[in-house]
């Protein structure tokens, strides 16, 4: 499976479609073409489906009573059926062309959300703008999962239409619109209007100035995330995060402020942006590329939204990463003492493109307002070269990262702005050593199972920078005598053959002993761990093809 990149056709006696420069559009597709296009076919706005228009002054009433977090799109009711509503054409070569067009008047970008989305194998759908400078798609078999649900990411403008091609002989797809995503604010439209890019404030410091020299890696992990939650979406930040097996699980960690109200169906039509920032310091003239996912399960979350504890919500992703995303799993620590004298948060301020902003003085333990446990870390931000960071509604849920590169905290709320009056007023962010084990005792409510399933008691975890799932030796990787002396037997299976890279380290994940281990069919392996003080320790190996790690007790 590939990213989508827009086709440019030039006009001549051979091409006789003309597909104009747009703004990129990555969503996760086969690429391609659109029938429709490579034979010449005329838009066709008959049948056109009208939605609704929102009452633009109930939405600002409704934004002003509750700011955080930053809603930027109403979903509106439609039924549009691939089976009742459009228009088929059959060409010459017996392929099906099946189009609608759908219209929001007023709208600055629209989303779709399928209730019905099953495409058989050597179905393609796309979805473009009625001028074709935009282009999503195509989308196959390949996007259909167990709810067969769907959402396409925003497309500028306030017209769409949707296409689906089928060979002579590919049996029916079942697609069907169930919501309309109307966009009305915190999104790069065609008014002009500063929403979403361009549309934080002033003070805000792009994630690649000098401020984010020494953060390139951690800002691979953190994401904008299009939360669709009941009549709309809102825009939060969250972040990759990894586990103790290092195996790529592509947990989320975000906010429950940000997540508690979306439904399982809800969670199936999240759309996930990676890598939306500039390229260097100064605001770029055009949006950059986006690329994103859709869809993700709940995992665990827990604290109320903050008002009973520490406001985490994390989600796995529907899909594996593609490599050429070249994400990054951050690393975490969920010690609480001491606390992390400087840092920074990297995230998405009103769903604008990231940002950094910087702390100089050591976080605090805190209340959230309206809290009633230390569950909070309270951080004030600093003027640095090329601004003064804060954080803005589409920041929930962002990570705040101490000196060591690791993830202490999500973002729940605060007072900051670039208003001059509160440049320096605190922001909260909940603590990620609450998340871990303190708000509640099942694996529904905290960290722990899932982020150190084999119970590893690790205290600090560095991050993993490879996007691609490692998958487990075949056999069984055992170690022994364990709690072990002054030596270690480690017995591999068959299937290990070369090298193995061997790392030992301690629970706080610092690198004690590293070597190469050569092995032929999974002879056994002897280790001295002469010198070792006894304790609990981590021993990772792995090929680069497979992975595996193991609690060793040294006595």
């Amino acid at each position: 499976m590939t990213r989508s990149l827009h086709a440019f056709f030039f006009l001549s006696l051979l091409l006789i479609t003309c597909l104009p420069a747009g703004p990129v559009q990555a969503q996760r597709s086969e690429g391609g073409v659109p029938l429709s296009f490579s034979l010449a076919l005329a838009p066709d706005p008959t049948g056109t489906i009208q939605v609704t228009p929102p009452a633009r002054e109930k939405l600002d009433a409704e934004d002003r009573q509750s700011p955080v977090p930053f809603r930027f799109s109403v979903n509106m009711p439609v039924s549009v059926d691939i089976h009742t509503d459009g228009n088929w054409i059959r060409t010459g070569s017996g392929d099906n062309v099946w189009r609608v067009r759908i219209e929001g008047r007023g709208a600055e970008a629209l989303i779709l959300y399928f209730d019905r989305f099953h495409l058989p194998e050597g179905g393609r759908l796309f979805v473009y703008n009625p001028g074709r400078t935009n282009l999503l798609g195509a989308f196959t078999g390949a996007n259909n999962n167990r709810m067969s649900t769907f959402a396409t990411g925003l497309l500028a403008g306030d017209q769409v239409e949707v296409e689906y091609d089928a060979p002579s002989g590919v049996q029916a797809p079942e697609l069907r619109i169930s919501e309309v995503g109307y966009a009305y604010r915190g999104v790069a439209g065609p008014s002009g209007t500063l929403n979403g890019f361009k549309g934080s404030g002033d003070c805000q410091v792009n994630v690649n100035c000098t401020e984010g020299n020494g953060w390139q890696i951690q800002k691979r992990g953190v994401t904008r995330i299009a939360v669709k939650r009941g009549g709309g979406s809102v825009w939060c930040s969250g972040s990759l995060i990894d586990n103790a097996r290092h195996d790529g699980t592509p947990y989320i960690l975000t906010a429950d402020h940000c997540g508690a109200l979306s439904t399982e169906t809800d969670l199936s039509q999240w759309i996930f942006y990676f890598n939306y920032e500039a390229t260097a310091c100064p605001v770029p003239d055009q949006e950059p590329a986006l690329t994103s996912l859709t869809g993700a399960s709940l995992v665990a979350h827990g604290g109320n939204m903050g008002y009973n504890g520490s406001d985490f919500y994390m989600v796995r992703l529907n899909d594996s990463i593609p490599p050429s995303f070249n994400p990054y799993f951050n690393g975490w620590s969920r010690e609480t003492i001491p606390a992390s004298p400087s840092g920074v948060c990297i995230h998405h301020p009103m769903g604008d493109i990231k940002k950094i902003s910087t702390y100089t003085q050591p976080v605090d333990s805190a209340h959230w307002a309206g809290g009633i446990h230390f569950s909070h870390w309270r951080v004030g931000w600093s003027e640095t070269n090329n601004g003064h960071g804060t954080t803005e509604g589409g920041s929930s849920g962002s990570p705040l990262f101490s000196n060591e590169g690791l993830i202490i905290g999500t973002l729940t709320g605060g007072e900051s702005s670039c208003d001059s009056v509160k440049l320096n007023s605190p922001d909260y962010f909940g603590m990620f050593s609450y998340h871990w084990d303190r708000n509640g005792t099942d694996s529904a409510s905290i960290l722990k199972c899932w982020l150190d399933p084999d119970n590893t008691g690790v205290m600090k975890l560095k991050g993993w920078a490879t996007s691609v799932p490692k998958e487990p030796f075949a056999g069984k990787v055992s170690v022994y005598p364990n709690p072990a002396g002054d030596y270690l037997k480690l017995r591999l299976p068959e299937n290990a053959t070369g090298t193995l890279r061997m790392k030992l380290m301690d629970v706080l994940g610092n690198c004690i002993v590293t070597a190469n281990l050569e092995v032929s069919h999974g002879m056994e392996q002897e280790i001295s761990l002469a010198g070792i003080r006894p304790g609990i320790y981590l021993l990772e190996l792995g090929d680069g093809k497979s992975h595996a790690v193991r609690k060793v007790i040294r006595q």
